[in-house]
C-alpha cells in the first residue's frame, strides 16, 4: 500500500509526534537500538497501550524509569523514580487559545508536600543535564508572560478574568477567507498527500474482520464518572461508579448457559482477565463491553486496586497505518463461565 523508499512506518504521522505503541516495540526489538531509560510525564502505558504484557515487557527492559504524575499510578508503580507533580489546582499551565479566547489555569491552593508542576520540573532537569538553553523560562510565570508578549497583555489582567479575549483589531486584521491546514489551504476531499505514499486519495469502504464462531468484538468506552485511566482512585467518584462487569447480550448469555453475575473467563490472543457478568439489552449479541481505567496493579492505589479489570489486558495492538491510531474494535475474545469450586473466588 505504500511506495518504495518510506524512511517511516507511518509517513502521515508527524515524526515529531510519533506513535506511541510503536515506541514500545521498538524497545522490545532493540531496534534500530536499545534503549535503557524511559521518561515518562501524564502518560500511563502500562494502562493505556494495548496487550500489557508487552508493555511490561518493555518495561523489564529499561534500565531506569522515571514517572512524573500526581499519583502511583500503575507505571509509577513499575518506576525507579516518581517525581510528584502539583495537581491541576496547585500549578500554572501553558495558556489554551480556544476559539477567540486564551484561557489560563492558575493554582486555587497551594503545593502539597514535595509536588512541583511539570514545568518546573523539566528547566531543573535541563539545567542539571547542561540542556538549560532548551528552557529559556525562570519559572511558570515568566512562561506565561513569554506566551503573552506578542499580545501585548499583561499576566496580571488574565488572571483576573481567567481568560484573555482576543481583541477587535485582531479580528479585524484576520483575512476574510478561511484557511486550512492542507497543502492547498482548503478543504480536501482527495488527498493528494496520501496518494503520494500509496494510499487511496479518497476513502473507501473496506469490510472489518469478522470474529470467528464463539468470538465477540470487545469494546471500550468511556464513563461519566471518570477521566481516562486517572481517577478510579477518587474516593468520592468511586462512590457513585458502577461495579464494572463484561456486558454481554442477554439472549447470547443464555445461549451459553451464562447468567448475570457469573464470574466469567475472558481470553484473547493477548491475554486473559476474570470478571463478573452484566446481562443486558444494551448491546450487540456479537460484541462484549468492558470500561477502562480498572484492574490496576499498583498497590499505591488502595481505593482503586483490586476492583474490576484491564481491557488492556486483552486487547491485541492494532495500529492504523494512516493515522497511527489504536484500532480497539478489532480484538476478539472468547467468555466461558468459571465453574464454582476451580479454584477462583468470586
Amino acid at each position: 500500500m505504500r511506495l518504495d523508499g518510506v524512511p517511516w512506518k507511518y509517513p502521515i504521522v508527524p515524526l515529531k509526534i510519533g506513535v506511541f505503541q510503536e515506541l514500545r516495540e521498538a524497545v522490545i526489538s532493540g531496534t534500530p537500538y536499545q534503549a535503557h531509560g524511559w521518561f515518562i510525564s501524564r502518560q500511563n502505558p502500562a494502562m493505556s497501550l494495548p496487550d500489557r504484557g508487552r508493555t511490561l515487557e518493555a518495561f523489564g527492559k529499561m534500565d531506569f524509569i522515571t514517572t512524573t504524575d500526581i499519583l502511583m499510578n500503575d507505571t509509577a508503580w513499575f518506576s525507579d523514580v516518581v517525581l510528584p507533580e502539583t495537581s491541576y489546582l496547585e500549578r500554572y499551565d501553558p495558556l489554551l487559545p480556544v476559539g477567540d479566547k486564551v484561557f489560563i489555569r492558575q493554582p486555587v491552593v497551594e503545593p502539597q508536600g514535595e509536588a512541583k508542576s511539570a514545568l518546573w520540573i523539566y528547566k531543573q532537569l535541563g539545567e542539571r543535564l547542561g540542556l538549560g538553553d532548551y528552557f529559556q523560562y525562570t519559572d511558570e510565570q515568566d512562561y506565561l508572560k513569554q506566551q503573552l508578549a506578542p499580545l501585548g497583555v499583561s499576566l496580571e489582567d488574565v488572571r483576573a478574568k481567567g481568560y484573555l479575549e482576543m481583541s477587535e483589531t485582531a479580528h479585524n486584521n484576520a483575512t476574510s477567507e478561511p484557511s486550512w491546514n492542507t497543502p492547498s489551504g482548503k478543504i480536501e476531499l482527495y488527498s493528494d498527500t496520501l496518494v503520494k505514499v500509496g494510499f487511496p486519495g479518497v476513502p473507501s469502504w473496506e469490510e472489518p474482520p469478522q470474529p470467528a464462531e464463539g468470538q465477540f468484538y470487545l469494546l471500550t468506552g468511556k464513563v461519566a464518572q471518570s477521566t481516562q485511566f486517572g481517577t478510579q482512585n477518587n474516593q468520592l467518584l468511586h462512590k457513585y461508579s458502577d461495579e464494572p462487569r463484561l456486558w454481554m447480550n442477554v439472549q447470547t448469555a443464555k445461549n451459553l448457559g451464562l447468567a448475570d453475575n457469573d464470574l466469567v473467563e475472558v481470553t484473547s490472543t493477548a491475554g486473559m482477565i476474570h470478571i463478573k457478568l452484566e446481562a443486558t439489552q444494551a448491546i450487540r449479541p456479537d460484541c462484549v463491553y468492558l470500561t477502562p481505567g480498572y484492574g490496576h496493579l499498583s498497590k499505591g492505589l488502595t481505593t482503586a486496586y483490586g476492583i474490576g479489570a484491564s481491557d488492556s489486558d486483552l486487547h491485541v495492538t492494532y495500529t492504523d497505518p494512516i493515522s497511527g491510531g489504536q484500532a480497539l474494535s478489532q480484538t476478539f475474545v472468547t467468555v466461558k463461565k468459571i465453574q464454582t469450586g476451580a479454584g477462583y473466588e468470586k
